[in-house]
């Protein structure tokens, strides 16, 4: 048998198309062209808005949505859900913030350079009260201030705006190297998270605080004072989502900008957050809130209400100049 024999009995199966089938089919596709009625388009349009309004209601409600990028060398999107909807956990936030970095490009300053950073600050006047109060009766007197500080590329020297002057103040000689934030130190910082844990546990070695506190407040310098470059960022997200007792919450900051915190809970009843941008992961700024809820409380915070911002400071500029006092 050839082909076009097997093509005949196949066919000669199968019921052929009658007239009266066409002209139903014909019906049903007039029928489809034909405008809609104004009351069955009211309809839908009602049915359209519910749905949208529903999905509102469930972004504003916080339920959580994964979002999967895959690092593809541009951090684009791959599949799930947009950038700015709520994340499931820390480790989701920052392998988004990993993706995200995959192919931008480490900037840092010469050794002759210098990173500017300007911060909103805000300081609980409760405990301004208490500090003034101690014989040396030292530090803020204003819950609310300017802070602006650039730092050499080489770590070498650091300097400060005076607010009420606006006088350049310089220090020469590096930082605590306990503590360290400088440009030259960050670009000694591996970009692997595991291997940046352990390269941070070593130096905060000296710290006289529980190793993971100690690792999440380098951390935290490095974030608020170092301005790292995005790959160092993400994986010091990374760092910080792998410790206990942190989680993320949708929060804004001291400018009233929309981010997610990052947080973790030290043994004094103090709650750190590092605040980003949901969209560029940015960092935003910083808050420091008393949570209570242990047996001794630092005497420092004793009589603050649970829930009240310690320290809130929003990151409003950044960037590299050629000398202190410059801006970018």
């Amino acid at each position: 048998m050839n082909d076009l024999d097997m093509v005949r009995d196949l066919r000669s199966e199968v019921r052929q198309s009658r007239a009266g089938d066409l002209q139903h089919a014909r019906r049903r596709m007039m029928a489809a062209l034909a405008p809609e009625p104004p009351a069955r388009r009211v309809r839908r349009m009602v049915l359209r808005v519910a749905a949208v309004g529903a999905f509102g209601a469930t972004i504003a409600a916080g339920v959580t949505v994964v979002q999967s990028l895959a690092p593809d060398g541009r951090g684009t999107q791959t599949t799930g859900a947009p950038a700015w909807l709520p994340v499931a956990n820390a480790q989701t936030l920052a392998e988004h913030a990993t993706a995200a970095a995959a192919g931008q490009p480490d900037v840092y300053p010469r050794a002759d350079q210098w990173v500017y950073v300007k911060w909103d600050s805000y300081t609980s006047p409760r405990l301004l009260a208490k500090a003034t109060a101690q014989p040396a009766g030292a530090g803020r007197t204003r819950s609310r201030e300017t802070v602006e500080r650039w730092t050499r590329g080489d770590g070498e020297e650091r300097a400060m705006r005076d607010e009420s002057s606006g006088t350049i103040q310089r220090r020469r000689g590096g930082a605590d190297p306990r503590l360290r934030f400088d440009p030259a130190y960050l670009r000694s910082l591996p970009l692997e998270p595991s291997a940046l844990a352990e390269r941070l546990k070593k130096d905060t070695s000296q710290i006289a605080l529980p190793r993971a506190r100690a690792v999440s407040h380098q951390i935290l310098s490095i974030l608020e004072e170092g301005a790292p470059a995005a790959r160092l960022r993400a994986a010091l997200y990374t760092v910080l989502s792998r410790l206990d007792d942190v989680g993320v919450e949708p929060v804004r900051d001291l400018l009233g900008r929309q981010g997610v915190a990052i947080y973790t809970r030290d043994d004094d009843g103090v709650r750190q957050e590092v605040i980003i941008d949901p969209t560029t992961f940015d960092l935003l700024g910083a808050r420091r809130v008393y949570v209570g809820g242990v047996k001794s409380p630092d005497p420092y915070y004793s009589g603050l209400p649970e829930g009240e911002v310690i320290t809130s400071r929003a990151r409003v500029s950044v960037g590299i100049v050629d000398e202190a006092g410059d801006l970018p």
